[in-house]
């Protein structure tokens, strides 16, 4: 089945889940959508069950570009600086570099604000836009 050009299965859902829809996360396993509660297994621990009631806010950020850019200048900078001062022009493009790979790594985060959890929960899909559109339905409620 696909849903917003994406390839939705139910095929990594739980035993046991009755799965509507089931989105792979990038670092492994799935996020699984039921008819009324949400299953995330990211393979580190016990898969998290809670409730679509128990959902305050679905928060989803494709992509920091202006970190992005301050990154990507940094590296620009250091490769400038290398005339004064090599081993000085190598750390802030190093620097840079480090920025870019963590900012493009969180790129597609969806965070969860639950009852109940002091932390909000934080995954990462594979589509990350279509995950979020298929909590769109449930959150109007």
């Amino acid at each position: 089945m696909t849903d917003h050009g994406v390839l939705v299965s139910t095929e990594n859902a739980p035993d046991g889940v009755d799965a509507t829809k089931t989105f792979a996360l990038r670092r492994g396993n799935a996020l699984t959508l039921a008819d009324d509660h949400v299953y995330v297994d990211r393979g580190d621990d016990t898969p998290i069950r809670f409730a679509f009631e128990d959902i305050v806010e679905v928060q989803y950020d494709s992509f920091d570009w202006f970190l992005a850019v301050l990154s990507v200048i940094l590296v620009l900078f250091g490769g400038y600086s290398t005339t004064e001062n090599v081993l000085g022009g190598l750390g802030f493009a190093a620097a840079g570099v480090g920025s870019f790979y963590l900012t493009y790594r969180k790129r597609g985060k969806l965070s969860f604000n639950v009852t109940g959890r002091s932390k909000p929960l934080i995954v990462y899909p594979e589509h990350s836009e279509a995950a979020y559109e298929a909590f769109r339905p449930h959150m109007s409620e």
